[in-house]
């Protein structure tokens, strides 16, 4: 850009910036003061990356428009949307056209969801970045809206690499400022460059550039002095300079720039001051919407010829941002006359009510109603951050006498908040309510919203104090029973989710009636109840409800998922939860996340471990982009990576998951520990294995776990004990779980402690009882088809075998689990087999490849090392090296080369 003085290092880093800057999303911020130059400098950086091949998306958000919802995002993709709506899918497509005000066909009824809005955001970002480098502009980030800024910042966090860059221009808070959309980068990725005052020298020459005549030396540097370097500054005090000004005397000049911003207005005509008004009330108006107003286009010429504002396709735009805050401001009491104005000419409803708020200085009953509309026409929008504002409106416009009314909508405004991600703001609405309400059912309800944004302790006496307020309210007390059960779940929770079923039954209120027995349900199941509802699955659908929220809760998932997969009804758990996917995959993402994190358990326990992946990694994934995450969402993706042999991959997943329970629930859950046990066994520590193993127990029972099937690591746990020669440890540990079992009825893992009293009784040097045990085990595990099981139990009566010298019968149990476990994918049980056969020795098994051998004998064919053989299938090199081995010597090959020219005769 030509005209830019003074600005050689900026300029520098812009151009480097944009031209260097590789590994992933990154950010460059310019930041100084009002007037300083950032615009400028913005300007530049985009037409530079403009030249070098970027796609830049821009937006220039005014003051005014801080508040409005997604008026960022409508900028930015402006040009953008024949592209990207199409690629969407419906879920998503529907909530940006729904944000963005884009209709298409008939309306849906249907609320539109704010996280998928933001997934809808980072799709079309993806989108765009595929065809080209992307350069997302906002000039004046500070005014940016927070529903856009959110949209942006959820995007950002979850590009790919070298997706898109972005270039800000940021103006130093006055007070409290909202984080920008880039601090979910890391530190290292966003660079600041700090605008500063231009020099004497690169002053002169801006003067003389912008207003075509030069300054004398003194009244340079009075100038310079007097603006600090501030170029706007420095110009508005050019302006008002006379060529014969005397040098001596001091310039007569406003001490603020707000005062020479107020000077320079003034000068206008008074239509164009009036004109200027209402644009500033508006932020960035379009000049037909000033023409319904009544403004002229005349009316605004001399302020396009004063450089106040400047026409952008139809739009009309401020040169300063200052400029429109200093005449905002100066409005005083004339405020609510222009924002009424402004309500009888914008059609959107939703500006029509801020506007209309805005407009009322004092209380008034007939807005706070109409506003209590527009809340909910914003709720269904997805515009959460709008909803929210316009609910603390109504709040406000809601005479002080009016009791519940009042209650009701602080209540209706927190709730808002909440949902819009400010907790701050929606806890101290909740706590000013209660400050007002000193008893009863109002000050219930508040307490429970508290309770929802608070830790599980406090929340905890917060639903206990609602339950004492709620006693003239049955209704309200059986919903808070039911939260305390959840709260209280390592305690009191049966007591409560009683209590709140009996309620439920004297109202005969089936919907109370269905979430309390929904409460009872998983708590009982978790606790090893010995009658496990035929219903459950009915029960885990009310769940989320019944104990605060729509959150997903993948307890009840698992609850019906361990009571019915492992057995005959796995067909039909199965296709319940595809149904369930298949529902809401188009409509409710996070919903069927669920169904999807419930599959993958079903499909671990079928053998099926890279559907169960693929399932467990696709849920995953959609909790991450819609900021849902939890411990539970790592656990099937750690727990099938750990039985494939990808240790690292499953301890970074349950590491993960670890931390996140830590700051969410304060507690370790021993699923999470008993994985990294696994991790630690299978690769050798058995004392890390042995520690963890023992917390994860200790957790089970501190939480009073008594369900045997989600310990699914005590077979583990006993065969460690027994390796270390803890003989009564390992038997007080298959005592236990073996109770439990018996009492529930859990087939799966009977099946396991059979194996594990077959290894027992070799412990014991009792050979033939333990092969009794083993064959057993292995027939159980066949029939309640338990692939896994079925090869660990073979495994073990190999070995067993092999130590009894009955060398045949070793072999075949030990070929016949290999067989198992390269089907399943179990890389370190496929090593072990492995070396169990080598331990054997004498004859291999038949001639012929396992499908195993013959895949990897397909890539090698193909001139893969390895390595890259290793990675293609989830398998150690050392596991590849040894398929490699067993196909040469079937084979009879003695090279790659030879294998090549044989496969290709298969």
């Amino acid at each position: 850009m030509s005209g830019i003085v003074g600005r050689e290092e900026e300029l520098a880093a812009l151009h480097a910036f944009i031209g260097e800057v590789e590994g992933g999303p990154a950010a460059l911020s310019l930041d100084g003061e009002a007037g300083i130059g950032k615009s400028t400098l913005w300007r530049a950086g985009v037409e530079h990356a403009r030249t070098h091949g970027f796609r830049v998306l821009v937006s220039r958000p005014a003051e005014a428009e801080r508040d409005l919802a997604v008026a960022g995002l409508g900028d930015l993709f402006e040009d953008a949307l024949g592209e990207v709506l199409p690629a969407l899918s419906v879920p998503r497509r529907r909530a940006l056209e729904a944000a963005l005000l884009i209709e298409e066909g008939e309306v849906s009824p249907d609320p539109v969801d704010r996280r998928a809005l933001a997934v809808a955001v980072r799709d079309s970002l993806q989108l765009l970045g595929e065809q080209q480098r992307l350069l997302i502009a906002v000039d004046d980030v500070q005014w940016l809206d927070r529903s856009s800024s959110s949209a942006l910042a959820f995007a950002l966090r979850r590009l790919p690499p070298n997706h898109a860059l972005l270039l800000l221009a940021r103006r130093p808070a006055d007070g409290a400022q909202r984080p920008g959309p880039e601090h979910v980068l890391a530190a290292e990725r966003v660079k600041h460059v700090a605008v500063g005052p231009l020099s004497v020298g690169a002053l002169h020459r801006f003067l003389l550039d912008r207003l075509g005549r030069p300054f004398a030396r003194q009244s340079l540097l009075r100038i310079h002095e007097r603006s600090g370097g501030n170029p706007f500054f420095a110009l508005e005090l050019a302006r008002v300079l006379a060529d014969d000004a005397d040098p001596l005397q001091p310039l007569r000049v406003p001490e603020t720039l707000e005062e020479l911003v107020r000077a320079r207005i003034k000068g206008l005509p008074p239509s164009a001051r009036q004109a200027l008004e209402l644009a500033s009330a508006l932020g960035a108006p379009s000049e037909s919407l000033l023409e319904r107003a009544g403004v002229t286009s005349e009316a605004l010429e001399s302020a396009v010829a004063a450089h106040v504002i400047e026409r952008d396709h139809g739009t009309i735009r401020f040169t300063h941002p200052l400029l429109s805050s200093v005449l905002y401001r100066d409005l005083g009491d004339e405020r609510w006359s222009v924002h009424g104005r402004i309500a009888r000419i914008v059609e959107d409803p939703l500006l029509r009510a801020r506007h209309l708020a805005l407009s009322m200085g004092t209380p008034d009953s007939d807005v706070a109603r109409a506003l209590d509309e527009a809340v909910a026409l914003a709720v269904d929008r997805g515009a959460a951050a709008v909803a929210a504002e316009l609910a603390e409106q109504a709040l406000r416009l809601t005479p002080a006498g009016s009791g519940d009314e009042r209650h009701r909508r602080a209540l209706a405004a927190a709730r808002a908040h909440q949902a819009a991600g400010e907790w701050t703001r929606a806890r101290s609405i909740a706590t000013d309510l209660l400050a007002e309400t000193t008893i009863g059912p109002s000050r219930a309800e508040a307490l429970v919203l508290l309770a929802e944004l608070e830790g599980v302790d406090r929340a905890s006496a917060l639903l206990e104090e609602a339950l004492c307020e709620a006693d003239s309210r049955p209704a309200l007390q059986s919903v808070i029973h039911c939260r305390l059960a959840w709260a209280t779940r390592f305690r009191t929770g049966f007591d409560h989710a009683a209590a709140a079923l009996d309620l439920a039954d004297e109202l005969d209120d089936d919907a109370l009636r269905a979430r309390a027995r929904a409460v009872q349900a998983i708590l009982g199941w978790f606790a090893g109840d010995a009658q496990a509802q035929q219903d459950l699955p009915a029960r885990a659908h009310d769940f989320p409800g019944a104990v605060g929220g729509e959150q997903l809760v993948q307890e009840a998932t698992l609850a019906v998922v361990n009571t019915f997969a492992p057995a005959s009804k796995r067909d039909e758990v199965r296709a319940l939860f595809d149904l369930e996917h298949r529902e809401w995959r188009d409509r409710d993402e996070p919903r069927s996340a669920r169904a999807l994190w419930g599959l993958a358990w079903v499909e671990f326990w079928a053998g099926r471990w890279e559907l169960a992946a693929e399932h467990a990694a696709h849920a995953h994934d959609i909790s991450i982009q819609y900021a849902l995450e939890v411990p539970q969402d790592h656990l099937p993706i750690a727990l099938v990576a750990v039985h494939r042999g990808q240790l690292t991959l499953a301890r970074e997943h349950s590491e993960r998951a670890l931390d996140l329970a830590e700051r969410q629930f304060a507690l370790h859950p021993p699923q999470h520990l008993a994985i990294l046990g696994l991790a630690a066994l299978w690769s050798g520590d058995s004392l890390a294995a042995l520690e963890r193993f023992d917390e994860a127990e200790g957790q089970a029972a501190a939480l009073g776990w008594s369900e045997p099937s989600v310990r699914w690591w005590s077979s583990d746990y006993a065969e460690l004990l027994l390796e270390l020669g803890r003989l009564d440890d390992a038997v007080r540990v298959v005592d236990v779980w073996e109770a439990d079992a018996l009492r529930v009825d859990r087939q799966w893992v009977l099946a396991q402690v059979t194996r594990c009293r077959g290894l027992v009784a070799s412990a014991r040097g009792d050979i033939g009882l333990a092969v009794a045990c083993l064959q057993q085990a292995v027939a159980e595990h066949e029939e309640i088809g338990d692939p896994f099981g079925k090869g660990r139990a073979l495994l073990a009566l190999g070995i067993v075998s092999r130590r009894a010298r009955q060398k045949r019968t070793a072999r075949d149990s030990i070929s016949a689990a290999l067989i198992v476990f390269e089907e399943l994918g179990a890389a370190t049980w496929i090593e072990k087999a492995h070396d169990e056969l080598g331990s054997i020795g004498g004859r291999t098994r038949e001639q012929g490849l396992t499908a195993a051998e013959r895949r990897v004998a397909d890539l090698v064919a193909q001139g893969r090392t390895n390595r890259e053989v290793a990675a293609a299938l989830f398998l150690g090199e050392r596991t590849v090296a040894s398929h490699l081995t067993h196909i040469y010597a079937k084979l009879g090959v003695r090279s790659r080369t030879e294998l090549a020219r044989k496969v290709q005769t298969f």
